[in-house]
């Protein structure tokens, strides 16, 4: 799963999965330009990243502005060359309330801005320089459907609209040979340490834990990589198998 000739960008970075996702990555030998809103949000993965000697760029940009997304990809390009891939790890979690008709406009509009709007903005960007390359992978990031539905009916379906979104993509960028593919993660934790564990560790499905974010990364990893080179319009969910809703201990029975 070789990433040394991979060019990724990654959005949404500064903690949790984004961390986790750059970490692996530029580990791994790809050059990963990580882009978080806030600089200082950053600053602790770029020091670590210098002393591991990774290719790694850190660049503060507002994915609310489509201005500043244009200048990170441009940015990109002017750097590297090329766009080999985009993972896209924004959104917003939303709670509030759950029954659509006691719901105002307010929360129903933060839903949906908040986890399809940034995605909009960076995949358009991000899409036109693999088109003109001829090929690229994207991976988005939904959530499971455990978690989609324990949150209000808007984030619902703004991640519901994100994979829903995939296949479509993937259908219509297929003939430039771009992948569009998501990750569905279950709940996850949002502290990560910048050094990716051992592949060798192994965490039971019967763990009632909350989702490493590492266990997402690893998705992302094969989708931005050409071991997946065969794979576009999937959905990935990273669960552990919560949105089975199965037993999750043979000591059960």
């Amino acid at each position: 799963m070789s990433l040394a000739d991979k060019v990724v960008l990654v959005v949404g970075v500064g903690g949790g999965l984004g961390s986790a996702v750059v970490s692996l990555l530029a580990s791994e030998g790809a050059t990963v330009v990580g882009a978080a809103r806030s600089g200082a949000a950053l600053d602790g993965l770029a020091r670590h990243g210098r002393e591991k000697g990774w290719k790694l760029t850190a660049v503060a940009a507002d994915v609310g502005d489509q201005a500043d997304v244009d200048r990170l990809v441009a940015q990109v390009l002017k750097e590297h060359g090329r766009l080999d891939a985009v993972s896209i790890n924004v959104g917003h979690w939303h709670g509030g309330e759950g029954l659509l008709h006691k719901m105002s406009d307010e929360e129903w509009d933060a839903g949906l801005r908040g986890n399809l709007d940034p995605v909009f903005r960076v995949a358009r960007a991000s899409i036109r320089p693999m088109v003109e390359r001829g090929g690229g992978s994207v991976v988005l990031v939904s959530a499971a459907l455990a978690v989609r539905w324990a949150g209000s009916a808007s984030y619902c379906a703004g991640k519901g609209g994100l994979a829903d979104l995939v296949p479509k993509l993937a259908r219509d960028y297929r003939p430039w040979g771009i992948r569009v593919n998501a990750v569905l993660p279950g709940s996850m934790g949002h502290d990560v340490a910048f050094d990716p564990p051992s592949a060798d560790e192994r965490i039971p499905l019967t763990d009632q834990t909350t989702t490493s974010p590492w266990e997402v990364a690893r998705a992302i990893r094969y989708l931005v990589s050409d071991e997946s080179r065969w794979v576009t319009g999937t959905l990935v969910t990273v669960d552990g198998g919560a949105s089975t809703w199965g037993e999750t201990s043979a000591a059960s029975k």
